[in-house]
């Protein structure tokens, strides 16, 4: 039995605890979320409606449940092409990055969102090795002749075409970066870094360990937002490369980290 919420939540905090009690639980009810939030039903159900359009989330005729037991959660959006939102800033920050690529260095790109269109801004004569887990990082960087590209195994996860587990997890380990380039669902005011993920969450989490070097490529609506999984804080990372939108309430958050931050314009 969930404990009774003391006080009003917000939607995003509704949310996010919605999503923890499914992945416990794999299945949550209307009534008693309205009795725990103290919310209406209809409250509820409009939640519930929304994440089951942003992630893995089956909506039943009194709740929602996971649509197959065991399963993580898993943000649709992040892997749609045609739901991405503020398409045109991403490939600005995602050139802002591949500017700061330098000759023959080992490199890796995750699945995000942002940070896979920097495959199509690689320059073959800079003759870099790229390691990868996703698909589509790698079919970008075969269209070079000079650059080597390394494809991780694991298990292969269907929606974001990217390999994952304890052998992707482990074969990171064995590849000594120069610079990563990572992506992140949420960077959130308490100055971590959250994925909608978990086992991309516990890969990037590997990711700074080889690296010396680890830029995370965020559009400025990530910033004040939270999801399920934290994977880093922010003064772990090189910097920050984000769009111009980025408000004075971040910027500020970042110099309290001492975030190197990189704007795209």
């Amino acid at each position: 039995m969930q404990k009774r919420v003391v006080g009003s939540m917000d939607k995003g905090s509704r949310c996010l605890k919605i999503l923890e009690m499914l992945q416990q639980n794999e299945k949550v009810e209307v009534s008693e979320l309205a009795d725990m939030f103290k919310a209406s039903e209809m409250t509820i159900r409009r939640d519930l409606n929304y994440l089951a359009k942003e992630y893995n989330v089956t909506r039943t005729y009194g709740g929602a449940i996971l649509p197959k037991s065991g399963s993580p959660i898993v943000k649709m959006g992040t892997f749609d092409e045609k739901r991405i939102s503020h398409r045109e800033a991403k490939l600005k920050i995602a050139k802002k990055a591949a500017s700061l690529i330098q000759f023959r260095q080992r490199i890796f790109i995750d699945a995000g969102s942002t940070t896979r269109n920097i495959a199509k801004d690689l320059k073959d004569e800079n003759k870099n090795v790229v390691v990868a887990n996703n698909i589509e990082v790698v079919e970008a960087c075969l269209q070079y002749e000079q650059v080597s590209t390394i494809m991780l195994g694991g298990v292969m996860i269907r929606i974001s075409k990217c390999s994952s587990g304890d052998i992707a997890e482990q074969q990171i380990l064995n590849y000594p970066l120069d610079i990563a380039f990572i992506g992140a669902a949420a960077v959130g005011s308490d100055g971590r870094l959250y994925d909608g993920y978990s086992p991309e969450a516990r890969f990037k989490g590997r990711v700074f360990e080889v690296a010396k070097e680890v830029y995370v490529l965020v559009d400025s609506s990530k910033f004040n937002t939270y999801d399920l999984n934290s994977f880093a804080t922010l003064n772990q990372v090189t910097g920050i490369i984000t769009d111009d939108g980025i408000d004075k309430g971040s910027i500020e958050l970042l110099k309290k980290y001492n975030t190197n931050l990189i704007i795209a314009e």
